[in-house]
């Protein structure tokens, strides 16, 4: 609500002061939820609370419980505003009283109608005291007529008393006597032995009672909804008080939970609270946080690290919100506020403690306020990066209390390791717990600009001697001579095993490349041989022929025919077989060339000699000439 900073600081200088408790009221949530629907809009947003009435509220106790609350709010704001009057200091929270309705006409309207005991008065309306001054008459006729009938029927009758049976009014007469009365049966006792009698004396007077019932309901359902439509005529204002009740209520739990609380002050430069307590935590020590740019909390184990960010953690929050915290006096800027839980695995969502903190971090980064310069952020890490290598671990850490540093945010965390300690030791504000070491245990309280260890050996001790002199002797043992030798012969084999697998990764290189090209000769020798072996065949066969055509040249030389024979016979002699041969696709390019080879020069249409070939160019000499080509320039000449 707007102005809830003052309001709310308003409210707890009132509750400390003696005199307040004759205004002091607590709202209980009984009767409001028992009478109202209360629903919360989307993202759970208070400014989007609506207020229903419920349907079991319609009946006349239902309107009295909604009256009587009325009526104590009521109450409460004139003794609440007669208490501060001419008291300017509480202003805020007097006009926030202030704001909600008197409801004199409705409660007027509602106690016209309905008494104290959540009945509807005969005088409510003028036909209601018609019906219900007939109905008193009726209650006293019927029972005189039946006691008549009772007095001289008597030795029929299995008891002297009155009845009632399906809403009318009955005698009890032996059920072997019925036939000698008029009248009618109502119902039979389960033996049979008794039969609901009702005689014809009464009947028109029992129907006229209970039309005057039924017309009695209806006039009070008539009031029952004319109140209702009243109500719901005001169910704003209700809403408003029911606001307003809730935030006094809570505020009546608040405030009860310490017994001092401060206004934060803000400061965007710094974050200062004075003897801040955790309200979970039953008989809390105090402990003050001052830091500006970053906070690294150090010290020993079970120290109340941990407590002491969650601390922090709730009062930015609670400031946020606009209410008092925890402390003797505050200084809290308006923060976004992101914290790291010390172990955020989760096996559903697959999560480890490391891989868990390195999904947040990807939140964080993601949703950092970095564009509006009004709204900070402040990240609380609580052991950053534990759950992995202590060494990258603490790398991990610097980085990122340094990544979000530039990011124009607040960071305060805790730790364990050495290396980050060193790091930030003087580069930011550094607090350790506090120890006291007659005791053996933690104050729980912070001191500044000192780094205290983490004593972890000081938890041990209810354990046993055994395991105790144990961890003595293995402490020793990392400590001398014999495991420093150890580790240096572990990293030195550990060397020779990395040496010797690159060595072995270069030989298999090696050998694959060698593969690789014995590959590429068996194919262009398997390619060169089966062309050779092709031309050698249809040079055969081109040369046999032509060698019969001749001979059929010389039989028809006297012949007609002999002009065709001579062009087909000139075709054949023409026909270029290394041209058919190279024109099979890929088959040119698989065919070498060195030197001494016949090429011809594909631009020139010139056949020469190759005298040298150097990666892809060749020298051809072309009679006297020498021209030095690509090799895609050339084509070999294979006879």
């Amino acid at each position: 609500i707007k102005g809830l900073k003052e309001i709310s600081y308003q409210y707890y200088k009132l509750l400390k002061n003696p005199l307040f408790s004759k205004v002091y009221t607590r709202f209980t949530d009984e009767n409001i939820f028992k009478l109202f629907s209360i629903k919360i809009g989307e993202e759970n947003d208070i400014k989007e609370l609506t207020i229903e009435l419920k349907p079991l509220s319609l009946d006349s106790k239902g309107i009295l419980n909604i009256a009587e609350f009325i009526e104590s709010f009521v109450n409460f704001k004139k003794n609440f505003l007669n208490f501060l009057r001419n008291q300017n200091e509480f202003k805020d929270i007097s006009q926030f009283i202030l704001s909600s309705s008197n409801f004199n006409e409705l409660l007027n309207t509602i106690f016209h109608f309905i008494d104290r005991k959540g009945n509807i008065k005969d005088s409510a309306t003028p036909e209601l005291k018609k019906i219900r001054e007939e109905i008193y008459k009726l209650n006293k006729t019927i029972p005189q007529k039946l006691n008549e009938f009772i007095k001289e029927n008597s030795e029929y009758l299995i008891s002297n008393q009155i009845g009632f049976k399906n809403n009318r009014f009955v005698v009890y007469l032996n059920s072997q006597y019925v036939s000698n009365f008029e009248g009618i049966v109502q119902d039979y006792s389960w033996t049979h032995k008794t039969a609901f009698f009702e005689p014809s004396s009464i009947i028109d007077i029992n129907n006229r009672l209970i039309l005057l019932q039924s017309l009695e309901n209806i006039e009070i359902q008539k009031i029952l909804s004319f109140l209702f439509e009243k109500i719901a005529e005001n169910i704003n204002n209700i809403s408003s008080v029911i606001k307003i009740c809730a935030f006094i209520e809570f505020f009546n739990s608040y405030f009860s939970l310490h017994s001092e609380f401060c206004k934060t002050e803000s400061n965007e430069n710094k974050v200062e609270i004075i003897g801040l307590v955790n309200l979970l935590i039953e008989n809390c020590v105090p402990i003050d946080i001052k830091f500006e740019r970053a906070l690294m909390i150090v010290g020993p184990n079970s120290g109340g690290k941990s407590i002491s960010l969650k601390s922090l953690a709730l009062a930015i929050l609670l400031s946020n919100v606009g209410l008092p915290i925890p402390a003797k006096y505050a200084n809290l800027p308006y923060l976004k506020v992101f914290y790291d839980n010390p172990d955020p695995q989760n096996i559903e969502k697959g999560l480890s403690t490391f891989s868990g903190h390195v999904n947040y971090w990807k939140y964080i980064i993601e949703n950092l306020n970095i564009t509006n310069q009004k709204f900070k952020n402040i990240v609380i890490m609580d052991e950053p990066a534990s759950g992995t290598d202590p060494f990258e671990a603490s790398i991990i850490t610097i980085a990122l209390i340094e990544y979000f540093l530039s990011k124009n945010s607040l960071v305060a965390f805790c730790t364990h390791y050495n290396t980050v300690k060193n790091f930030f030791y003087k580069k930011i504000t550094t607090a350790s717990v506090n120890f006291n070491f007659e005791t053996n245990k933690s104050t729980y309280q912070l001191i500044y600009d000192i780094i205290l260890p983490s004593y972890p050996l000081n938890l041990l001790n209810e354990l046993p001697s055994e395991f105790l002199e144990k961890i003595e002797q293995i402490k020793n043992y990392l400590s001398s001579s014999s495991y420093e030798e150890k580790i240096t012969n572990i990293f030195l084999e550990a060397l020779k095993i990395k040496n010797e697998l690159l060595e072995k990764k270069n030989q298999i290189n090696k050998q694959l490349e060698e593969i690789e090209q014995m590959k590429n000769q068996i194919k262009q020798k398997a390619k060169t041989e089966i062309f050779e072996k092709l031309y050698k065949e249809y040079s055969k066969e081109i040369q046999k022929l032509i060698e019969n055509w001749e001979k059929e040249l010389q039989k028809l030389k006297n012949s007609s025919n002999i002009t065709k024979s001579e062009k087909r016979l000139k075709t054949i002699k023409n026909f270029d077989l290394n041209d058919y041969l190279l024109s099979f696709e890929g088959l040119e390019e698989n065919i070498s060339i060195k030197e001494n080879d016949f090429v011809k020069i594909k631009i020139f249409e010139e056949i020469g000699v190759v005298k040298s070939v150097r990666e892809n160019k060749v020298i051809v000499h072309v009679n006297d000439k020498v021209y030095e080509l690509n090799i895609d320039q050339v084509k070999k000449i294979l006879h």
